[in-house]
């Protein structure tokens, strides 16, 4: 009896896991994948003594507009992303993002503090830069002192949306970002330089040699592969630049990944090409693909590049959304590591040069490489770790714009 009393307390004293609230949006796949990414290093750290929630902010709202944005997303970006260019650009500034949040707050601040209530945690992490003048809000609103990490997973031009004042630390992937988050005011003692965060898969994959990366997949050992992607949602003149490249007909083996674009994987799995072209739709092993090739050919995502980094490969870069994808091509050509080449016939005519060089298409491979940072994931969770503190309520009252959960929305708008 004396030793199951003592076992259950124990039990009821061992200290409770870490909540960790992660806010994220399918607006594009980058954001998912680096907070998964994330998430699955701080589980492999520490274990049960994290426990990490990941939520899509906007979906979780279930407020018109905010969760169509997701599906919005593809037509933002349309057009070969001059609205989406022209939006950047014009909200790309501090005042101009609390302007704006402040504006939409009267509507979402009943959603915005139910999904808070509802995901009780003791550090809440932002991957998005559109809720964070918001969160800081609410937070404030209902009296709550919870640390607030913001992730940025832009590389270099990284919009104004994620660095609003009251976060307790900002982890940002480059000094470019460090320098932008200092022109907006952030203190640079809360700036952390970390690298993009990155599944671990692909940093493990780095000691996988690429003749048996080629194995595992059955592709042909004899001649370079060139890799064409275009992001988790296969956009951009992809379509465009792998008939023009079938028509030259180059001595490799040309793979082309199209990702969730199941009208593109149709029209290029059924095209009459002049030379034979392995299509793949959607796939699971993106690290062993990037290992096996010797080129990419990509359009400039953040998550891309850091993936190819960390394959160590040389780079023809096809398209960039206008606005926070622009300073990733100088980040790449300036560096060494790549070719901008906008227009298909240009992505066409780099491509065959660099087959046509291996030394250069070597050095590029090696100027690729050295800017890797495979540490920087679990750099991000050590430092999001760090802001782990109890939660503290400093009000028992309902402050001004949140209501108690059992209290409808009501204000003299009849919202």
């Amino acid at each position: 009896m004396i030793w199951d009393h003592r076992l259950r307390l124990r039990a009821n004293t061992a200290p409770k896991p870490k909540r960790f609230l992660f806010l994220f949006s399918d607006t594009g796949g980058g954001h998912r994948a680096s907070s998964q990414a994330v998430k699955d290093e701080m589980e492999r750290l520490y274990g049960s003594a994290a426990a990490v929630e990941m939520v899509d902010i906007f979906t979780e709202m279930e407020r018109w507009p905010f969760d169509r944005f997701p599906a919005w997303y593809p037509i933002c970006v349309g057009l070969n992303g001059i609205p989406w260019g022209v939006g950047f650009h014009l909200s790309d500034g501090v005042h101009l993002v609390k302007t704006m949040s402040k504006l939409v707050w009267p509507y979402a601040r009943r959603s915005f503090c139910d999904l808070l209530r509802q995901h009780p945690a003791d550090v809440i992490v932002s991957f998005h830069p559109i809720p964070n003048y918001a969160l800081s809000l609410g937070l404030r609103r209902m009296g709550w002192e919870i640390p607030l990490g913001i992730v940025a997973v832009d590389l270099v031009t990284v919009h104004a949306g994620w660095f609003v004042s009251a976060a307790d630390t900002y982890l940002v992937p480059t000094y470019a970002a460090k320098a932008r988050a200092m022109r907006w005011s952030i203190t640079e003692s809360r700036i952390r330089v970390t690298g993009m965060p990155t599944r671990r898969r692909f940093i493990t994959s780095m000691e996988l040699s690429k003749s048996r990366a080629r194995t595992q997949l059955n592709l042909p050992q004899d001649r370079p592969m060139v890799l064409i992607v275009g992001g988790g949602e296969g956009l951009g003149p992809l379509g465009q630049v792998v008939r023009l490249l079938a028509c030259r007909r180059p001595d490799a083996h040309i793979v082309v990944i199209t990702g969730h674009n199941r009208s593109l994987y149709q029209e290029l799995a059924h095209s009459d090409l002049p030379i034979h072209i392995q299509i793949e739709g959607f796939v699971s092993n993106m690290e062993v693909w990037m290992r096996a090739a010797d080129i990419l050919v990509t359009k400039a995502g953040p998550n891309s590049l850091a993936e190819a980094f960390l394959a160590g490969l040389p780079l023809v870069l096809y398209t960039a959304l206008p606005g926070q994808e622009e300073g990733n091509i100088d980040h790449v050509v300036g560096n060494g590591a790549g070719i901008w080449a906008p227009l298909p016939r240009m992505a066409v005519r780099a491509v065959l040069q660099l087959l046509h060089d291996p030394e250069k298409r070597a050095a590029m491979a090696k100027k690729s490489q050295a800017l890797a940072r495979p540490l920087a994931t679990e750099q991000i969770a050590r430092e999001i770790w760090q802001l782990a503190r109890p939660r503290r309520q400093t009000s028992v009252s309902t402050p001004v714009g949140c209501y108690p959960a059992s209290v409808g929305p009501i204000d003299r708008a009849g919202n």
